[in-house]
């Protein structure tokens, strides 16, 4: 007995040590980083104050962030001797401790190694990061109640393979999230009258959408527990129907699970239900994008406006500068807006409206001449902007590819800074429509002035690369090829959706637009209205392509995303 009780006491301590607490504190730990390294940025590249003083002033705002958080959801406050006052000032003082060894780190880091200030200061915050948990867990807030210590067992217990359900010989808890039938539903949208999204997250995206029709749904969203423990790796797997994504940090990180079928219903953890945003984008839409092809629609990467009843289609890669394009064309011209992201095409050439909230940056402020928007929004705007630019998403892409829990760390991050979205009639008055027979097609692109019109088949390529642009996050590429619906896998899927386009477009004027700068809204109205400048128009002839060619192109562009 006396030689295995220590091995015992060590067992509860390695339990104790990967517990949900720890996951939790180090998600605050992430989400404070993020605060900090705004404060960090604005002071040293707005204020242009230098980087010991930016260092102490993002230090005050993430620790007071991250003892907020602490209190409200890493650890239990019951039977504390200390106040929250105390607590506080225990909190600031232990993280203003490290911030003296952290300066003399970024010293090193900046001035003799020539590390950039951002990323010094990144990393010195991360090296303290479990010094901070044990004082924090044994000094700060050394006492747990009962509840709280069963709250955490209970959100320890192992789950099977599958992530879902509970392993022999112990009992899940009630899902009182899960939205599924007999049930209340939670949120309902019925997509152009196509088909039913039934969600236990409000997906504001969807929210033209919203409907209460009780028709069984053909996506179904739950809130359910996915993944236990925490592993080494992102891991996902395949088991005929079940798609299985799942990330480091076990129970607490942003894991879903997708089970083909009627309905398909995507499981999602609590941290992803609570990034509705990142929930939407990365896992949503991408299924909403296939189920449209199978039921022979294509939802395509594009803004949309109807000019005099006929529908003028602007497609670009992400961040290109659709938003201000479309912005000055509805506010200047007083065209009809049926969407600036995403369309829905039909096979015989209409283009229905598909009215998400517009993701704003700072330059498109310039199309909305500052109205509607209050300080507080504009301050707000500058922030949220710089984090959601391009090279934000750029940042994001790269580690992706790292070994990192990518989807925690951006549901976090969204959390914590949403993207600035906002619906277009609520910046100013203008017309929302509803459906049109498509005539023009504009593919948009930056470089030297060049207008020339486009085979059909050149353009159905640049439009299928355009919309594969927008899943460029992970976790699009683990699951996307695994697709199935309604029989059909996912080169079968692509095929389709390429076949559904080419079908649309035949016999519409299809361009490529190439400006210096942003200047389409200066040139798109003569051309949309019937006046174009064909100086420097150059044509493609129309190549016929193989069935043969075809099929391999096809076959190439789902291994590329795949």
């Amino acid at each position: 007995m006396a030689t295995t009780a220590p091995s015992r006491a060590g067992s509860r301590t390695s339990a104790r040590f990967v517990s949900p607490q720890l996951i939790r504190f180090m998600l605050v730990g992430l989400s404070g980083i993020v605060v900090n390294q705004l404060i960090f940025s604005s002071f040293t590249d707005f204020v242009g104050v230098g980087y010991p003083l930016a260092a102490f002033v993002a230090t005050q705002g993430s620790s007071t962030w991250n003892f907020f958080w602490s209190e409200r959801w890493v650890f239990d406050t019951v039977g504390s001797p200390r106040t929250a006052m105390s607590r506080f000032g225990a909190f600031m003082v232990m993280n203003n401790i490290t911030l003296v060894a952290r300066i003399p780190a970024l010293w090193v880091l900046v001035d003799l190694f020539h590390v950039p200030a951002f990323w010094a200061n990144l990393a010195t915050l991360g090296g303290l990061f479990l010094s901070r948990f044990f004082v924090a867990r044994n000094m700060i807030w050394r006492t747990s109640s009962p509840a709280g210590a069963a709250i955490d067992q209970a959100a320890a217990m192992p789950l099977g393979a599958d992530g879902l359900t509970p392993m022999p010989g112990r009992s899940a808890s009630p899902n009182l999230h899960s939205v599924g039938p007999g049930r209340a539903r939670a949120y309902s949208y019925d997509i152009a009258g196509i088909f039913v999204v039934e969600s236990a997250v409000q997906l504001r995206e969807l929210g033209f959408f919203r409907t209460d029709d009780t028709r069984e749904p053909d996506l179904r969203i739950v809130i359910n527990r996915t993944g236990s423990m925490p592993i080494r790796r992102t891991r996902f797997t395949a088991d005929g129907d079940r798609l299985l994504y799942r990330e480091q940090l076990g129970a607490a990180g942003a894991n879903f699970r997708i089970q083909m079928g009627s309905p398909i219903t995507v499981s999602v953890n609590r941290l992803l239900a609570q990034s509705p945003h990142v929930l939407y984008t990365n896992v949503v839409e991408a299924l909403l994008r296939f189920l449209l092809v199978s039921k022979g629609y294509v939802l395509l990467h594009s803004a949309s406006l109807a000019v005099n009843g006929r529908a003028t289609l602007l497609s670009a890669q992400t961040d290109t500068g659709k938003t201000s394009t479309v912005i000055r064309l509805v506010r200047e011209r007083g065209y009809t807006f049926l969407s600036d992201d995403m369309t829905i095409i039909t096979g015989d050439g209409r283009a229905l409206s598909y009215p998400k909230p517009m993701t704003l940056s700072y330059h498109t402020m310039s199309a909305i001449a500052g109205k509607d928007l209050k300080g507080r929004q504009r301050a707000a705007l500058a922030i949220q902007s710089r984090l959601h630019s391009k090279s934000g998403r750029s940042v994001g892409r790269y580690l992706g590819g790292m070994n990192l829990p990518i989807m925690s760390v951006n549901s976090i991050v969204q959390m914590i800074v949403p993207p600035p979205k906002y619906h277009i009639n609520s910046l100013f008055d203008c017309e929302v429509g509803g459906e049109a027979p498509i005539e023009h097609v504009f593919l948009l692109e930056r470089g030297e002035a060049l207008q020339e019109e486009m085979s059909l088949e050149a353009a159905v390529d640049l439009l299928i690369e355009n919309t594969d642009d927008a899943y460029g996050f992970p976790p699009f590429a683990s699951f996307a090829p695994h697709l199935r619906i309604e029989g059909d896998d996912y080169p079968t899927l692509r095929a389709k959706e390429r076949a559904i386009l080419a079908s649309a477009l035949a016999g519409t004027n299809t361009r490529r637009l190439r400006v210096p700068g942003h200047e389409w809204a200066d040139v798109l109205p003569d051309l949309i209205e019937g006046r174009p400048d064909r100086s420097h128009l150059v044509a493609i002839p129309i190549t016929p392509i193989t069935e043969a060619e075809s099929e391999e192109t096809s076959d190439a562009a789902a291994e590329e995303v795949g």
